[in-house]
């Protein structure tokens, strides 16, 4: 029988006792088993101790952190994203914005919003507004989680059920807000753009994961808002040959000064960052 590749029992109880300096120690030792940590040797040094400010912060909260962190799952999340990562972070500190401007970024299909958790603590809040983690799971505005939604405890705590005495969403370095949004219906998309990207600041596009012609949806998304001045994709599938034959927008992406970045890492699909200058 194969070896399953979850954290172990013995494992996951262990880690719950570990100091800081060893649960760190932990992650960087996994995180290094990954070959693409030599192409971004700094940024794999930093995560640990981010991974590390997660257990700090639900402390306390053994339920939360539980179903929050698996060891495969987090880890594979932030390897595959780590190319983007490091995009976002090298635009975000050399850009030159105006007085009072700040970067949004804009996280579609985010599922329980690993990639913006990381950008949150990574980047300096003087020069982004807020992360914005977009997916249909999430449950409306203002009212608790039910079964079938992600339940976004790890983002804002408590909300307004002060039986729970936890508050999450002020201990993000950069805020992180949930927007419910179905990407495959056309009106709720209109209504987010005139929401997130209308009269904003230059916005971030992140959309990884994206499965099938959610793609195209994110491109679309593109096309429209010319606030938007970097766009990260990278699809987990992409459209099938059919959506090929269908007038699209792959071959009309904004026609202005583009850089094009391909970023490939062994077994994982390629991404494209498209960088407006």
């Amino acid at each position: 029988m194969a070896e399953s590749k979850k954290d172990s029992p013995q494992q996951v109880e262990k880690s719950e006792v570990w100091t800081d300096e060893e649960f760190e120690a932990f992650i960087d030792t996994e995180l290094t088993k990954d070959p693409i940590h030599k192409d971004y040797p700094e940024l794999f040094k930093r995560a640990p101790k981010i991974i590390s400010l997660w257990r700090q912060r639900y402390e306390g909260n053994a339920p939360l952190w539980k179903r929050l962190f698996n060891k495969e799952r987090v880890l594979k999340e932030f390897i595959e994203a780590a190319p983007f990562i490091d995009a976002i972070e090298r635009l975000v500190l050399s850009t030159e914005l105006k007085d009072g401007e700040k970067f949004r970024i804009i996280d579609l299909a985010c599922g329980r919003g690993y990639l913006s958790m990381f950008l949150s603590e990574l980047l300096p809040p003087e020069r982004v507004e807020r992360c914005i983690l977009v997916d249909k799971q999430w449950p409306m505005h203002n009212l608790p989680p039910k079964q079938h939604h992600i339940n976004w405890s790890h983002i804002y705590g408590s909300f307004k059920d002060s039986s729970i005495p936890y508050n999450y969403y002020e201990s993000w370095p950069v805020k992180l807000n949930t927007s419910k949004v179905n990407l495959k219906n056309s009106k709720e998309v209109t209504n987010m753009e005139e929401r997130l990207f209308q009269n904003k600041g230059p916005i971030v596009l992140v959309a990884v994961h994206l499965c099938g012609t959610l793609s195209l949806r994110a491109v679309e998304i593109f096309n429209r808002n010319p606030e938007t001045k970097f766009f990260c994709l990278k699809p987990c599938c992409l459209p099938t040959m059919q959506s090929a034959t269908r007038s699209s927008s792959w071959g009309n992406i904004r026609s202005q000064r583009k850089k094009y970045v391909w970023q490939e890492s062994g077994r994982r699909a390629n991404g494209m960052v498209l960088h407006v200058l």
